[in-house]
């Protein structure tokens, strides 16, 4: 007898084991099953959507493609070992052969390119400041659009063979676990700045006691949130019912931020990284736009609406690039905003009551230390302080993804190709890891999430490696650079912003002048 083919009977629970084609799949799709491929296997999780501990956004991304390497990368192997196989239907077979390129990549492409680097001339004024970020832009732009071309059809099969020994390399040399010693270290210099924040806020006697005191209350909230990041990300322990509670005191408790909101955010955009209509970590409409997409008025899939294009966009983007960092200096407040608004409206909440327990808490114990300030003048200026000297954070956040690529290349593109696509390192000195909690190795973090932060730098050189081995290019800048490229980017899109306003202008100005003749008739 003839192998099983999935038929419109194939969604039975007696049918567990068939042949799945190309076209089966998308008939499965058609009919609106939440069905994935993961080595060559197809699974189909329906009833697992709303339970899934990530988030159903996460999930609801990586739907109708083979996401192998995102679920290898983002789970534990109990995870695609044991788990998966519950939801498993059947085996996929392709039907169409996948492209392969006939370019020739040349062996270490990257390090013949010349350094790029901020250098300005003629004095510190907006005309050189725009300048320099504008040419920054150029040349960071036509790398992008270069990679675009040599990178349109890579062998699939080669790159994530590769990508699996880089994988395996990893793991080998045990970057996979993590050093408890580093977090002593990182709680140790917690500890420095909660105390020095607390001494001069409630031991203080003149106004600078207290300034300094939400000066290090800033410092405190910035470090501490990488390690409320290692907890999203199953990163600490490896169980995510310990690393939740781990996450949540620290984001919940003592930041007053919702650790369930920033994993349900986060995770899609681990997976759909700087797609305009799905990742959210890039829709920040009316005040910063990355791609002239947004001019479309764009839906989200994540926030499911609209984000519309409107008077207050034009001018916010028209600006934006003056505007970055006075904008990003109140995202503290913006992400108070989105984590009440999980909380309060998504339906899948993990630990929606123990969440609100603790930002009550955080509300609490902020609003105690500020009622002990002499002033409502003082108590103002604490919240501004601490709140909007955390920007720190939000610029490494925006810096590895803003000034990157927002192609749409398909589903056929391998998973290393993408993140390295859409995300840049950040080069510094060893010494500095500290202030950016060494995650300014993003695109190491985008091809391993699970990978511990205190190791992202021992995999640098391997990553390199991998790109000259399947012809990808690495995009590293050192930290003024890297703002150079983000900023240039701003720029490229609010001049086609002043471009638009101008033709209007243009177009008015010629229609009334048509009017004028009617009138004195």
């Amino acid at each position: 007898m003839p192998p099983n083919t999935v038929s419109e009977g194939l969604l039975s629970d007696a049918t567990r084991s068939c042949i799945i084609t190309e076209d089966d799949f998308q008939e499965l799709i058609k009919q609106g099953n939440a069905v994935f491929i993961y080595e060559s296997k197809v699974y189909k999780i329906n009833s697992f959507l709303m339970r899934h501990p990530g988030g159903e956004a996460a999930l609801r991304s990586a739907l109708g493609r083979d996401v192998t390497d995102e679920i290898r990368t983002m789970h534990p192997p109990k995870v695609y070992e044991n788990m998966i196989n519950l939801y498993y239907i059947g085996d996929y077979i392709a039907t169409r052969k996948r492209s392969v390129s006939s370019v020739k990549h040349k062996q270490n492409a990257d390090n013949d390119k010349p350094v790029l680097s901020a250098t300005w001339e003629g004095g510190i004024n907006l005309k050189a400041f725009d300048g320099a970020i504008e040419s920054l832009h150029k040349h960071h732009s036509n790398d992008l659009s270069t990679d675009l071309i040599l990178q349109h059809n890579l062998d699939y099969e080669k790159t994530r063979d590769a990508f699996r020994r880089l994988e395996a390399e990893i793991r080998a040399r045990g970057l996979f676990q993590c050093n408890y010693w580093k977090y002593a270290k990182e709680s140790c210099r917690y500890i420095l700045f909660i105390f020095l924040s607390l001494w001069f806020t409630l031991k203080g006697t003149t106004t600078w006691h207290y300034l300094a005191g939400a000066v290090f209350m800033a410092m405190f909230w910035h470090q501490l949130v990488f390690t409320a990041h290692d907890a999203g990300h199953n990163a600490i322990t490896g169980k995510s019912e310990i690393d939740h509670v781990i996450g949540v005191i620290i984001a919940d408790f003592i930041g007053g931020l919702s650790l369930g909101w920033w994993k349900d955010n986060h995770n899609v955009h681990h997976i759909v990284t700087n797609h305009p209509e799905h990742d959210p970590d890039i829709q920040h409409l009316p005040f910063f736009a990355i791609t002239t997409k947004f001019f479309n008025n764009l839906y989200s899939t994540y926030y499911k609406r609209v984000l519309p294009f409107d008077a207050a966009s034009r001018f916010f983007i028209r600006h934006q690039h003056h505007l970055y960092y006075l904008i990003l200096s109140f995202g503290r407040f913006n992400l108070h905003r989105l984590s009440f608004v999980y909380l309060f409206t998504s339906r899948d909440v993990r630990t929606r009551k123990l969440e609100l327990i603790g930002i009550t808490c955080f509300f609490i114990w902020f609003g105690v230390l500020l009622s002990s300030l002499p002033s409502w003048k003082i108590r103002l200026a604490y919240i501004l302080i601490s709140y909007m000297l955390t920007f720190p954070l939000h610029v490494q956040i925006t810096l590895s993804h803003f000034g990157m690529s927002t192609e749409d290349k398909g589903p056929q593109e391998p998973f290393p190709a993408k993140m390295l696509r859409t995300t840049m390192d950040v080069d510094c000195p060893e010494w500095f890891d500290w202030f950016h909690g060494g995650l300014q190795y993003q695109a190491v973090h985008h091809l391993f999430p699970r990978l511990p932060r205190h190791n992202l730098r021992q995999c640098v050189p391997l990553v390199k490696e991998f790109c000259n081995e399947v012809g990808l290019h690495y995009y590293m800048y050192n930290f003024s650079t890297g703002n150079g490229v983000v900023l240039g980017a701003l720029k490229s899109i609010a001049d086609q912003v002043s471009f638009m306003n101008d033709v209007a202008k243009s177009n008015a100005d010629i229609w009334a002048g048509r009017d004028e003749p009617t009138k004195k008739k």
